[in-house]
């Protein structure tokens, strides 16, 4: 009888550049402790640290506008933590963890940029509106002949 081919084995450890997966259930407890962590640091950035930053009981103070500026470099490290823990994750060959964080890096630069757009456009909307510096009524910005002030 002539032998039966063998097939390679599914993990050649000879090869030290390939690393073997993750076990699984580590991979997704990993993966589910990471986006805890990083929910409960959007929950102190986006809803605690305002809610403290403009804590105030004295109604004789005067409060001033919230703004998003102060808050959206601690949302964008959260976002750049979570992609640099994609990328550890996927050369780690931790697949779950992976899709995971980049998920979560998504989202992060989402709200990231949602917010910077917010907060620009209400800028915009409170600064006030300029001044005319000329006599009023004029047309081209001539003489003064044009100038309905003037009777032109």
């Amino acid at each position: 009888m002539s032998d039966l081919p063998i097939a390679p084995p599914a993990f050649d450890s000879s090869d030290p550049s390939v690393k073997p997966p993750v076990e699984r259930g580590a991979d997704v407890g990993v993966s589910c402790g990471l986006v805890l962590l990083e929910l409960i640091a959007l929950a102190v950035i986006v809803v605690l640290w305002p809610f403290l930053d403009h804590f105030n009981l004295d109604p004789a103070t005067n409060v001033e506008p919230r703004s998003l500026w102060r808050y959206l470099p601690a949302l964008g490290a959260v976002g750049v933590l979570a992609f640099a823990a994609a990328v550890i994750a996927s050369r780690a060959r931790a697949t779950v963890t992976a899709v995971s964080q980049g998920a979560m890096a998504v989202l992060i630069a989402f709200a990231f940029f949602a917010g910077a757009a917010l907060q620009s456009h209400q800028d915009e909307k409170e600064r006030p509106v300029p001044a005319p510096t000329g006599p009023v009524g004029c047309r081209s910005g001539g003489d003064n002949s044009e100038c309905a002030r003037y009777g032109g």
